[in-house]
């Protein structure tokens, strides 16, 4: 795994990490006090399903964006620095409708039984001031999280755009092609953790094990970690036919996205499930990105025409620095004169 060299890497990173150990320690808290408070009958009701599930959704988040963060830094990624703030927000949003939720389905619980008349919950505890403080807590550690890491942003920022300025020789049109093919990467990432964060939460709240759709809805989530990969490895090594068949895996995707959001809109039995703002969130985030997905593979298959290149420097071309970066991925432009670069695989 790559670390963090710079003093801006290691905030950006380390930022990121501490606020998914916070997270997942306040996480932990909620459910303990979660599971202590709810009767085993509480199965029975789709309600109980809904907060593992949303817990499990931003602690997915939190890791995932650890992850993405040592990926951006290690390939020096602008647009992946970029998204990795968004999708911060994106989170906090996701966090406060969680602490609505949270607050409803605990009122709602309180004093509940089942057909058989036993309690759902110990009747005995009012549970949500002592889950509160832990739940108006995340969101305020994902703001200021959010608002810490965006200035290192920007100065790595800087820094990757001036080691990309001069790697390619302030070429604009190699610069657009390398562009295309940056904020695919980024976007195909991305693409891959909101459709999962819709699927899981549409399957288990919603479809709530109905088969066969509940099985077939979730072969959805290795079949879309395949894609990325896939669309990942076909644009790196330059195979338009394998890449306009990930195109059309994610064209099914925008149909069953579009088909969700009309469902979870309408007047049916699935339109009136608890969480549907949340899953309309992330389907509706979802589907955005995978659109503009399948715009940049477009481009990217474009490009190809023109080749792929890696431009490498080493320790006698360029000063170590912040600035200092090993490999960097772009298209080939014709316009660059072939004694200076060696056309390689993408990394």
């Amino acid at each position: 795994m790559y670390r963090p060299t710079t003093k801006n890497e290691w905030w950006f990173c380390g930022t990121l990490l501490m606020q998914a150990a916070l997270v997942i320690i306040l996480e932990i808290y909620i459910l303990v006090q979660w599971q202590s408070w709810v009767n085993p009958n509480i199965i029975q009701i789709t309600p109980s399903y809904v907060i593992p599930v949303g817990m499990g959704i931003v602690v997915f988040a939190c890791i995932y964006e650890v992850v993405l963060s040592l990926d951006a830094i290690h390939h020096k990624n602008n647009i992946s620095l970029l998204a990795i703030c968004l999708t911060n927000v994106c989170i906090v949003v996701y966090a406060v409708m969680q602490y609505i939720k949270m607050r409803d389905i605990t009122h709602s619980l309180q004093g509940s039984a089942d057909g058989m008349g036993n309690p759902l919950v110990d009747w005995s505890r009012d549970i949500w001031p002592s889950m509160r403080p832990a739940e108006v807590t995340i969101p305020a550690i994902l703001t200021i999280c959010s608002l810490v890491i965006a200035p290192f942003a920007y100065r790595l920022h800087t820094d990757y755009a001036w080691a990309i300025y001069k790697c390619i020789h302030g070429s604009p049109e190699l610069r657009l092609r390398y562009l295309a093919y940056e904020i695919y990467l980024v976007l195909i990432k991305f693409d891959f953790f909101f459709l999962t964060g819709f699927i899981i939460q549409y399957d288990l709240i919603d479809v709530h094990f109905a088969e066969p759709e509940y099985s077939l809805t979730m072969a959805l989530i290795p079949t879309s970690l395949l894609v990325m990969v896939a669309g990942i490895y076909c644009v790196k090594s330059g195979f338009k036919i394998a890449l306009m068949a990930v195109i059309a895996c994610y064209l099914g995707s925008i149909a069953y996205l579009l088909s969700r959001i009309v469902l979870l809109c309408g007047n049916s039995q699935r339109a009136n499930t608890v969480g549907r703002e949340m899953m309309l969130f992330f389907a509706a985030v979802a589907l955005v990105l995978i659109v503009l997905t399948v715009g940049c593979a477009v481009q990217c298959i474009l490009n190809l025409n023109y080749g792929l290149k890696v431009a490498r420097l080493d320790n006698s071309q360029w000063p170590q620095s912040s600035h200092a970066f090993q490999r960097l991925a772009a298209p080939m432009s014709p316009s660059i004169d072939t004694r200076y670069h060696r056309r390689l695989s993408l990394d």
